[in-house]
C-alpha cells in the first residue's frame, strides 16, 4: 500500500518555485539520513512478497513520498522471464525453487522548506532471492531534505548469482542511471563489500570515497565560514573518519580471510 505525505501548503509552494525556488538533490549535496524509525528495513530470508510489501511502504515524515514495482523477473539459465507484481503480492504465490528472482522498486521522495528551498531525489531499490528468499539488496529510503539513508548487501564472491547481480545493474545503469551516493555511503557500501568477500569493489569504494573527501576539503578551506559551520565541518570529518576505520578494518580482515584460503 501506498502513502502520500504532502506538507499542508506544499502545493502552492511549488507553484511558486517555478519563479525563484533552489532545488537540491540530497545525493549531490552529500545528505545522509539516519533510517527512518520504524520504517521497515530488508532481512535475510524474507519471502518476495513481503519484500514487495516492505518496497512500497513509503516513509512516515514532513515529506512526500512515493513507490513504485518497476519489475518483477524469474531469473533461469540466465534467461529473464517477468512476472506480473500482483501475482508475486499474492500470499499463494509459489516461486520457482530452481530460479533466482528480482525485483526493482522505484522510489521517489520530494520537499519543501519554509524558505523555498525545493528537496528531490529519486532512487531503484533492488533485491535479489534464492531458492524464494531474499539473498542480496540495495534498499533506499528517506528522511527530511530527501536525506538518503541505504540498507546495502550484495552478493558474496564466488556465488552463482554474482551473475545475476551484474546483469540487474547493467539493466539499472540503462534505464534507471543511479544517482550520486554520498561519501558517508560509500564507506559503508564498501565496508558490505568486504564484508561479502568482494575485495576489489571494497577498494574502490575506499578510493572514491577518500578523493571526495579531499576534495571537500579543499573546498572548505578555500571559502570563508562562520565559527558553526567550521564546528559542523569537524563533526563531520570525524564521523567520515571513522567509517574509513571500519572499512580499512573490514578489507584488512577480508584479505586475512582469503589469504587463508577457503576452511576446512
Amino acid at each position: 500500500m501506498r502513502h502520500f505525505l504532502v506538507r499542508a501548503g506544499a502545493l502552492a509552494v511549488a507553484a511558486a518555485c517555478a519563479a525563484d525556488c533552489s532545488w537540491h538533490r540530497p545525493g549531490e549535496a552529500n545528505t545522509v539520513a539516519v533510517a527512518p524509525e520504524g520504517h521497515p528495513m530488508p532481512r535475510e530470508g524474507m519471502p518476495i512478497g513481503a519484500v514487495i510489501a516492505l518496497a512500497e511502504t513509503t516513509e512516515q515524515g514532513d515529506f512526500s513520498a512515493d513507490a513504485k514495482v518497476l519489475r518483477v523477473a524469474k531469473v533461469a539459465g540466465g534467461l529473464w522471464e517477468d512476472v506480473s507484481p500482483r501475482a508475486a503480492r499474492r500470499a499463494e504465490f509459489a516461486p520457482d525453487p530452481g530460479a533466482e528472482y528480482v525485483i526493482v522498486v522505484r522510489r521517489e521522495c520530494s520537499d519543501w522548506t519554509s524558505d523555498r528551498d525545493r528537496w528531490s531525489d529519486d532512487r531503484a531499490s533492488w533485491f535479489l532471492f534464492v531458492a524464494g528468499r531474499l539473498a542480496a539488496w540495495d534498499h533506499w529510503a528517506f528522511g527530511a531534505h530527501c536525506g538518503l539513508a541505504e540498507s546495502f548487501r550484495p552478493v558474496h564472491a564466488g556465488s552463482p548469482s554474482l551473475v545475476t547481480e551484474r546483469d540487474l545493474l547493467r539493466w539499472l545503469e540503462q534505464r534507471h542511471p543511479p544517482g550520486r551516493i554520498p561519501t558517508e555511503l560509500r564507506y559503508q557500501r564498501g565496508t558490505a563489500f568486504a564484508a561479502a568477500g568482494r575485495l576489489e569493489e571494497a577498494r574502490a569504494m575506499l578510493h572514491f570515497a577518500d578523493d571526495a573527501v579531499d576534495a571537500r576539503e579543499q573546498l572548505f578551506e578555500v571559502r570563508q565560514s562562520t565559527e558553526a559551520e567550521r564546528a559542523a565541518f569537524d563533526a563531520e570529518a570525524r564521523r567520515l573518519a571513522d567509517l574509513r576505520d571500519e572499512l580499512t578494518a573490514a578489507i584488512r580482515a577480508a584479505e586475512s580471510r582469503a589469504a587463508a584460503g577457503p576452511a576446512d
